[in-house]
């Protein structure tokens, strides 16, 4: 949840909007919860205990300087911070659905190869999404200390690695770039869908990085 720590006080929504939104919000997810099974709910939330410790200075590190200190465990990630919050968000949205959905008798699941592809380019749009709240949160984050993409290399070239890495990614993800063990197969019409969707997704994430 957006803590609008990048905005001023009087720029932020008022306590009872954050209280209704935060609220509905839990109230849906525990509605939705009651209505799963237990091998959903725990592939939801297993990765809660991490969520809940996020930017709780709850670990404990010694240095020289300071002696024994708590830290957050967002610090510790560093660069991977938000490849981490990638994965555990595709784990929630994408391979719980997945998982849930094969287990339905109604339903056919997908081959495994094909679960596998979707959820690693869940992983990669979140990271791109991810990725951008780090853009935008430049200023805060440095001031905080967070090490994180863009603090380090920048808003300009984070972008550029996101969008190389981006269509390179999506390209093998979806068989743009077939690689086999006889060579590796070019499919220019994948290849063309993948810039169009990555080239989108960057710009929209790069107006949404001005727009603070």
């Amino acid at each position: 949840m957006d803590t609008y720590k990048d905005l001023s006080p009087s720029h932020r929504p008022a306590k009872w909007i954050w209280n209704l939104w935060g609220y509905s919000l839990w109230a849906i997810v525990l509605a939705c919860t009651a209505m799963l099974d237990l091998h959903t709910i725990y592939e939801i939330y297993r990765v809660l205990p991490l969520g809940l410790a996020w930017g709780i200075p709850c670990v404990p590190l010694y240095s020289i300087s300071k002696g024994w200190i708590l830290s957050k465990p967002k610090t510790l990630l560093f660069e991977a911070k938000s490849l981490v919050v990638a994965f555990c968000m595709a784990s929630v949205c994408a391979e719980a659905s997945m998982a849930y959905c094969c287990r339905q008798k109604e339903y056919q699941c997908a081959s495994r190869d094909l679960r596998t592809r979707s959820f690693y380019l869940a992983v990669l749009y979140q990271f791109f999404r991810e990725t951008s709240c780090d853009i935008r949160d430049i200023p805060e984050d440095t001031k905080e200390g967070l090490k994180t993409l863009p603090v380090k290399l920048g808003k300009q070239n984070t972008v550029l690695l996101l969008a190389t890495v981006g269509v390179l990614a999506e390209s093998v993800l979806t068989h743009g770039i077939d690689i086999t063990t006889t060579g590796i197969t070019v499919k220019a019409p994948l290849i063309a869908r993948a810039f169009l969707r990555v080239g989108l997704t960057m710009t929209a994430y790069w107006q949404h990085s001005k727009s603070k």
